[in-house]
Formats: structure tokens, C-alpha cells, sequence
């Protein structure tokens, strides 16, 4: 499926279209976050050494990592998947491809307040810590 659009292109086809190039932004953003993670890991790690931050803290991103590893692989696979909604020739079969979009949108916004607000309170924690406020 190519993302240009054309004037011949039906209003299903600019969605899908718009949908495709949506999807690649959450890849990019998953793929940032487990880097993003990776070096908080390593950061609280050296914390915890010190004693300087609860080791619950590393547990806590441990499971966001896993979490976001999941939705990532989910969100590669059906973004395989969905460049064949161009070929669908009903109704049904572009409906079937927004409600699993509109769905995996859901999982991705609760995914990114969930990882927003497990970042904002450890920062928070990180820099009371080291008084940094």
C-alpha cells in the first residue's frame, strides 16, 4: 500500500492510508521507549547499588520493558498485516481492519500514559533523592 494520496482515492482509502503511516509512528516510538528504558535500567540499576532508590523501581520498568516489547511485536505483526486493507472490496472487510486499529490505538495510548506516569513519578523520586528540585 502506497501512503499518496490520489483524487481517485475513496474517503476509506485516505483512512487506511493515514492509519498505515500512523502505525509506523508507534513503532518508531515503541522501539525509542525500550531504548529509553534500557538506559533508566541501567541508571537505576547504579541507584540501587548506592541504596539511593528502592529496588521496587527496577521491577516496575523490568515489567514496562516486557509490556512494551508485547505491544511492539503486536503492533508489527498487524502493521504487516494491514497492507492488505487496500484489497478489501466491502464494507465488512475495511470495518474489520478499523476496529482492530481503533483497538490496538486504545492499547497504545493506555500503554504510553501508563509508561508517562511510571517515568514522572520516579523521576520525581530520582531527583528528590539526589535533591535536585
Amino acid at each position: 500500500m502506497t501512503n499518496k494520496i490520489y483524487n481517485h482515492d475513496t474517503d476509506v482509502d485516505i483512512v487506511h492510508k493515514y492509519n498505515a503511516i500512523g502505525l509506523k509512528g508507534w513503532i518508531n516510538q515503541l522501539q525509542y521507549i525500550d531504548k529509553e528504558i534500557d538506559k533508566l535500567l541501567n541508571l537505576y540499576a547504579q541507584s540501587i547499588q548506592n541504596k539511593e532508590i528502592p529496588a521496587s523501581t527496577l521491577i516496575l520498568f523490568s515489567k514496562r520493558k516486557e509490556t512494551n516489547k508485547r505491544l511492539y511485536e503486536t503492533v508489527m505483526k498487524y502493521s504487516n498485516i494491514y497492507s492488505k486493507a487496500a484489497e478489501c472490496d466491502d464494507i465488512q472487510c475495511d470495518m474489520a481492519y478499523l476496529s482492530e486499529y481503533e483497538r490496538l490505538r486504545k492499547s497504545y495510548q493506555y500503554h504510553l500514559t501508563r509508561y508517562q506516569k511510571l517515568k514522572t513519578i520516579c523521576m520525581i523520586t530520582y531527583f528528590r533523592v539526589f535533591d535536585l528540585d
